[in-house]
């Protein structure tokens, strides 16, 4: 994102799916990225490790190999910095209207971690979907639609 915004400028809007509305919250509150106008987060994931296992249930990896995965991250950021980058923590701190949609068959990132986020982030409006699963939303017209008026109220 910060090779973007050097060369494009900063962004007016910026649209996250499942993990990476936890890299763009982290980027927006801990690593000063310049804010956009608008955020659209489709399937928040709350809290980063909670990744691991469901990482590894979706590659099929061993707990040998996540063992030493998570003891890697452990000893390169910290336990305490990466317990600490979850959603409900960040959100709050982001002063930018936000648009959240999460499907209640979402088998990969549950709903309640975009439940949970849009209690504590005030100035997200959140649409639980039904029938879309994880990805169903980046494909829906209707969704489409309710994310251009949003842009388009921000103008």
């Amino acid at each position: 994102m910060d090779l973007i915004a050097q060369r494009e400028g900063n962004f007016q809007a910026i649209i996250a799916h499942s993990f990476g509305t936890l890299i763009t919250s982290y980027a927006l509150v801990d690593r000063n990225f310049p804010p956009p106008a608008r955020l659209i987060y489709f399937g928040a994931f709350n809290q980063l490790l909670d990744s691991l296992p469901r990482f590894q249930v979706l590659a099929g990896l061993s707990d040998e190999i996540m063992d030493g995965f998570r003891a890697m991250l452990y000893e390169n950021f910290g336990r305490d910095l990466l317990e600490s980058i979850t959603n409900v923590a960040l959100t709050p701190r982001m002063n930018i209207p936000a648009l959240m949609f999460h499907d209640t068959a979402d088998n990969v990132t549950p709903v309640e971690d975009s439940r949970a986020i849009a209690k504590v982030w005030k100035q997200a409006q959140f649409i639980e979907t039904e029938g879309l699963g994880h990805r169903g939303a980046l494909q829906s017209k209707a969704i489409h639609e309710q994310v251009m008026k949003f842009l388009k109220d921000g103008e």
